[in-house]
């Protein structure tokens, strides 16, 4: 989509010099696991327990039966170019990680071509060789890659494997999972220390934003100083982390409490509303000093890829999680929790159930009626369905350095008159203007559009509509 995803993203990172006062940002502390010092008591010792919300079904789960549980696939272009047959079915986990020894699952990339349109398309290939260096991310340059037969490995962060678990997936364990710990140090500080918490969920399912995702990790740090706990902090998604006091947490028999939201599993020091999240004091208790065990101790500690699924649509894209190089940003930081926006309350009523995906016809018609789709939502400036409707092209256009399609189309929508917005709620498109430019694949100029206005190819520019996944998506 070139002027609503790209080029508008362009017009509306130099608008916001006007509509956003942006200070220097503060420089994060970013901290890595340094097992060598931990130890296995400690980490038990102040393990939380988790509050889960009562209507919570999608319980934690070991992350090695998730594993075996699915298929490894490659994916060699952001999501939308993914290899047929996988990588591995079944997966061994003893294979993902550090403990491979060179019998690891490894996979060849490919020079994908430079159009927008060619990079979508899929090569077929088995074992091709690299034909660029790989990157080093430390240095920022290319440098020869040290396996002879130039594949990536599932520990190369640079990689883009992924696991691709069965939906049967998300409703199995429960509290008797494991909780995964590893130990930080301070930069500056020797008497401060942490251990990190990783808890592993089947499935991530928001439904009042449309967040769902397979493979759910979410974390909290308990922070010490000269071995004694001081406060506990919180990643957040989206924003920054942030801490609470030990005391403040009902620390029982040495173990804070810790509330996991419904559906999301985001953690919270405190039970009740936090923006979209809802955490309860009346669900089951996780006990997680129970079954605690270290992240370098499990047989897939090393793989540095994707836990799920990678479409790169919002709110869909299984996440990476722990693994020896990355590094967590503020651990260590003092910066102050706030309560819940409303105190705990009767329980919400069941979410509605999850309804199959409507059907969307591989035709030309579905891939128009997905765009008016995208276009009323503009008009309305529901955000959440044009960056689901738009993911794959607001993706291109971040990894090109523009801002998360959430906060550039906020942007965008000060930029649009009212009047204009108000006909793209009732927008058309005629199918006389739309075009196919390859399978699956409709362009739809801005002269196609039928509305109470008239709209310039430099206002809403053109947008090509590509079928990925079961699902049409403006991918250009």
């Amino acid at each position: 989509m070139r002027v609503p995803v790209r080029a508008t993203v362009c017009v509306a990172v130099s608008a916001s010099v006007a509509l956003v006062a942006c200070g220097p940002e503060k420089e994060k502390e970013f901290t890595g696991a340094e097992p060598s010092e931990a130890s296995a008591t400690a980490a038990a010792r102040f393990a939380p327990l988790v509050r889960l919300h009562e209507k919570e079904s999608l319980m934690p789960m070991d992350a090695t039966q998730f594993i075996k549980r699915s298929v490894l696939r490659y994916d060699h272009d952001g999501g939308f170019c993914r290899d047929e047959p996988p990588v591995a079915d079944p997966v061994d986990p003893l294979r993902l990680g550090l403990r491979a020894k060179g019998n690891g699952y490894r996979h060849a990339d490919v020079e994908l071509g430079k159009s927008p349109s060619a990079s979508v398309s899929c090569p077929e290939h088995r074992d091709e060789k690299r034909t660029t260096p790989p990157v080093d991310a430390d240095e920022g340059s290319a440098t020869p890659s040290k396996d002879p037969d130039n594949r990536r490995a599932t520990t190369d962060e640079e990689a883009r494997f992924f696991l691709d678990p069965p939906d049967g997936v998300r409703n199995e364990e429960g509290t008797g999972a494991p909780v995964y710990w590893e130990y930080h140090k301070h930069k500056t500080d020797p008497a401060r220390t942490a251990y990190v918490y990783w808890f592993f969920y089947p499935y991530n399912r928001l439904s009042a934003v449309g967040n769902k995702h397979e493979g759910d990790w979410e974390r909290v740090a308990v922070q010490l100083r000269d071995g004694k706990p001081q406060a506990v902090t919180f990643a957040k998604h989206g924003s920054d982390p942030c801490s609470t006091k030990w005391s403040e947490l009902n620390p029982r028999d040495g173990h804070p409490t810790v509330y996991s939201a419904l559906g999301s599993h985001a953690s919270y020091p405190s039970a009740g509303v936090h923006s979209v999240d809802r955490a309860s004091e009346k669900g089951r208790e996780w006990r997680t000093w129970e079954n605690v065990r270290p992240v370098d101790g499990e047989p897939w500690s090393g793989y540095a890829g994707w836990w799920g699924a990678q479409p790169h649509v919002k709110g869909h894209n299984g996440p990476r999680g722990p693994y020896p190089k990355r590094l967590l940003p503020g651990i260590f930081t003092d910066k102050t929790c706030g309560g819940a926006d409303k105190p705990p309350a009767d329980p919400p009523a069941d979410p509605p159930a999850e309804q199959p995906a409507p059907d969307s016809p591989k035709t030309k018609d579905g891939a128009i009626k997905r765009y008016e789709e995208f276009l009323h939502a503009v008009g309305r400036e529901d955000i959440d369905t044009v960056c689901e409707v738009a993911g794959p092209a607001a993706k291109q256009a971040e990894d090109q350095g523009f801002g998360p399609c959430e906060s550039t189309f906020v942007i965008t929508f000060q930029m649009i008159p009212p009047e204009k917005k108000k006909a793209l709620q009732t927008a058309t498109v005629d199918p006389g203007g739309v075009s196919e430019t390859a399978p699956d694949k409709f362009e739809i100029p801005a002269e196609a559009v039928r509305a109470s206005v008239t709209f310039s190819e430099s206002e809403i520019g053109s947008s090509t509509m590509g079928y990925l996944k079961d699902e049409w998506y403006v991918v250009d």
